[in-house]
C-alpha cells in the first residue's frame, strides 16, 4: 500500500475528513496507517484541529504526529510563519515523513490547501508528494466550479508524475443540484481514466460520526492498483 497525499482543489472542501476517514478504513484492512499534517493553520478555539481529527482516526498515536508547525491565521504555511516571526524548513518536514517511515508506518499526509500552496517558502505539498512518492488523494467540491479547480489540480500532478488514486467529490446532496449531478460525468471525460467517488453530503452532528459514514465510500478506493 502507497503512502498517501490527500489534497484539496481549494481550501474548506472537506481534506480533514477525508483524510480521517481514510486512515480508519485503511486500518480496518490492517495496514497500520496514520495521519500526518506537517503544518496546520487557521486554528480555530471552538472546533476540533484538522490534527485533532487526524489523530482521532489511528489509536497509534507517537509525537512525531505532532505539526512542526500550528499558527492561528488562516493562510498559507509560508505566509502565515513570515507573520508569526517563526519558520520551519522542507528539510525539517522530509526528516519527520521519514521517521514514521522508519516507524513502519503507513502515512495519509494531508496537505494545506491546494497543490501549489507553499508550505515553507520553495517548497509546496507537490513538492512534497513528489520527494517522497505519493498517490493523491484529490477532494474538491461537488458543486459548481469544482470542475476547473479539479482539472488544474489532476494537470499539476500528472506534470510531476504522481500518481492519482481518485478525485473525491465531497458534500453531494440528495437530490443533488444540476451541477452535482452533472459533474461526475464532465470530469469523466475532462480527465479520463480517473476513478471519480462521490461522497454524499452529511448531517451528522459530530466529527467522528461524519468520519464513520465516508469511510465506506473509500474501501473501493483503497482496494483499487
Amino acid at each position: 500500500m502507497p503512502d498517501f497525499l490527500v489534497t484539496g482543489t481549494d481550501t474548506g472542501v472537506g481534506k480533514t475528513v477525508i483524510a480521517a476517514a481514510l486512515v480508519t478504513a485503511l486500518r480496518a484492512t490492517g495496514v497500520r496507517a496514520i495521519g500526518f499534517k506537517p503544518v496546520q493553520t487557521g486554528l480555530a478555539a471552538d472546533a476540533p484541529s484538522d490534527v485533532e481529527l487526524l489523530a482521532a482516526a489511528s489509536p497509534e498515536q507517537t509525537a512525531l504526529c505532532a505539526p512542526l508547525l500550528q499558527l492561528p491565521e488562516t493562510l498559507a504555511p509560508a505566509v502565515a510563519a513570515d507573520r508569526a516571526g517563526t519558520m520551519v524548513s522542507a528539510r525539517d518536514i522530509e526528516a519527520r515523513i521519514e521517521l514514521l517511515r522508519r516507524g513502519g508506518f503507513s502515512l495519509v499526509i494531508e496537505g494545506a490547501g491546494g497543490v501549489m500552496v507553499p508550505l515553507v517558502w520553495g517548497y509546496t505539498v507537490l513538492d512534497l508528494a513528489e520527494r517522497f512518492g505519493l498517490e493523491a488523494m484529490v477532494v474538491g467540491r461537488a458543486g459548481l466550479g469544482t470542475l476547473n479547480h479539479v482539472a488544474m489540480t489532476v494537470a499539476m500532478l500528472q506534470a510531476r508524475h504522481i500518481p492519482i488514486r481518485a478525485i473525491v467529490l465531497n458534500g453531494r446532496h440528495d437530490p443533488p443540484d444540476l451541477a452535482e449531478s452533472t459533474n461526475p460525468s464532465a470530469l469523466a471525460r475532462m480527465v479520463p481514466g480517473l476513478a471519480i467517488v462521490e461522497v454524499p453530503h452529511q448531517s451528522q452532528p459530530t466529527p467522528g460520526d461524519v468520519i464513520r459514514a465516508v469511510v465506506p465510500w473509500l474501501h473501493d478506493v483503497i482496494a483499487r492498483k
